[in-house]
């Protein structure tokens, strides 16, 4: 429908004798869709709120900028016999999409961390900088040194304005979410199609190519066009509409203006037109690029840095009681080993906790793990400092003592164990004592012996240490 508006439109334009019908005729088209993009915008706008209305509101605008700018075009070209030196929509279409870069800024752009939000500036500024060097070289410098005044300085505004939109769309483009198409992966797409058709009409404007700016009305269209789709999707808000750094291949796309501005850098230098402003620019792309750099080295750090914190964590837990927080059974095996290697003695103490199953079937399981976190507490700070508490599953606990005290001063800890934990008055505590005077007893032969001993001091009648037998 819209292609047929299009040759409706160049045929009328053709028998009234209008000039360039064909570029008369795609502006025409640009101007019906981006009407109807606008009021599509509009109405998402009034349907929204908070963040989500400004950042609807913000496109909607800049797309209202755009649309004058084209229609003072055409009243401008329909009264000439000629391409009108630079017509509005180059100048106000840039403010328009420089308006509605806004809108990834104010809205989710806020959810991500201040690093990232510097990386996205830096990628922006250095795709910029990189895509400034050939817009020098080949068609602004020309243009001061052929044609001069106020005329090029505008036309030189409007190209670096599309510049950065266009950089902005290749870092949007570079981090879109891997869960499919939003609002801003139209909206990053339309500003590449924006920038570029402006920079190509700017150039063929300052070349002289009048012939070939029909051309760039297509584009126009089809930018307007993806504006008008950008409204059948979501407009993320809660989550960033990215997926975070760019990731594969997409991570390249800021880079490549910087790959062609380098050898357009050396082609200058060796054809005499390395002028100064060349030498600033590629100055500032240099030192964007090691910033770039050294950001990329800085997150890598921070990544590995998060990456070690997650390893020590999973082994944390992998080793200790997420209840108590105490060591576990895995814990007590890993270090097993290095007992045999000191030759210190070694003792286990094995408790199992009296009247336990009693509070659970009674008060509740929430109640019995307060019990046991008050044991566990009650073990830490009557155990001296550089032993072992660990609790191996249920209401049984263990206490390592490596390098271990005497026979009698461990049995004397057992005593006070017990003592400490029926003193609390809601549990009481039998201990199985197992002494290693070499320490080169597996802790499987030891915990054993434990068992055993605790088996005995249960028989008993609860409530004591007894030694192991062995």
């Amino acid at each position: 429908m819209v292609a047929g508006i299009g040759v409706a439109c160049q045929v009328v334009l053709t028998a009234a004798g209008f000039p360039q019908p064909l570029l008369m005729a795609g502006s025409v088209v640009a101007v019906v869709v981006a009407a109807a993009a606008l009021w599509v915008l509009g109405r998402r706008a009034a349907g929204a709120s908070g963040r989500e209305r400004l950042a609807w509101a913000l496109v909607a605008a800049g797309m209202l900028l755009w649309l004058v700018g084209t229609v003072l075009s055409l009243i401008t070209a329909a009264q000439r016999d000629q391409s009108p030196p630079p017509q509005p929509d180059a100048i106000m279409g840039g403010l328009g999409t420089m308006l509605a870069m806004l809108c990834p800024i104010v809205g989710p752009n806020a959810a991500l961390a201040w690093r990232e939000r510097l990386r996205m500036a830096a990628d922006g500024a250095m795709a910029a900088s990189a895509m400034f060097v050939p817009a020098w070289a080949y068609l602004l410098a020309p243009a001061y040194r052929n044609v001069g005044g106020l005329f090029t300085t505008i036309m030189a505004v409007a190209v670096c304005m599309h510049i950065c939109t266009t950089a902005m769309s290749l870092v949007l483009l570079s981090r879109r979410r891997a869960d499919g198409t939003n609002a801003y992966t139209m909206l990053a797409a339309a500003f590449g199609c924006f920038g570029i058709s402006t920079i190509l009409y700017s150039s063929f404007v300052l070349r002289g190519l009048s012939n070939q700016i029909a051309s760039v009305s297509a584009l126009m269209s089809f930018a307007t066009y993806l504006l008008l789709r950008m409204g059948r999707y979501p407009m993320p808000t809660d989550v960033p509409p990215w997926g975070g750094a760019a990731t594969g291949r997409r991570a390249l796309l800021p880079y490549a203006p910087v790959l062609c501005a380098f050898p357009v850098a050396v082609t200058s230098w060796f054809t005499g037109m390395f002028d100064g402003v060349l030498f600033a620019a590629m100055a500032v792309l240099f030192v964007l690029v090691l910033l770039r750099q050294f950001l990329a080295l800085y997150g890598n750090s921070l990544l590995l840095a998060e990456v070690d914190e997650a390893r020590a964590e999973l082994q944390y837990q992998a080793t200790h009681d997420h209840l108590t927080g105490l060591a576990n059974r895995k814990y007590l095996y890993e270090h097993a080993a290095a007992w045999g290697r000191t030759g210190e003695p070694v003792t286990l103490l094995l408790l199992d906790l009296d009247g336990f199953k009693q509070i659970n079937d009674r008060f509740g399981h929430a109640v019995g793990d307060e019990v046991l976190v008050e044991v566990a507490d009650v073990l830490n700070a009557a155990v001296p400092a550089g032993h072992t508490v660990s609790r191996l599953g249920g209401d049984e606990f263990a206490v390592v003592l490596e390098p271990s005290p005497s026979l009698a001063e461990a049995a004397a800890l057992g005593e006070r164990l017990v003592a400490e934990i029926s003193a609390k008055g809601r549990v009481g505590a039998s201990v199985g004592l197992a002494y290693e005077p070499t320490g080169r007893a597996t802790l499987g032969s030891i915990l054993s012996d434990a068992d055993a001993a605790l088996y005995r001091a249960k028989a008993a009648g609860k409530g004591c240490v007894v030694l192991s037998a062995s």
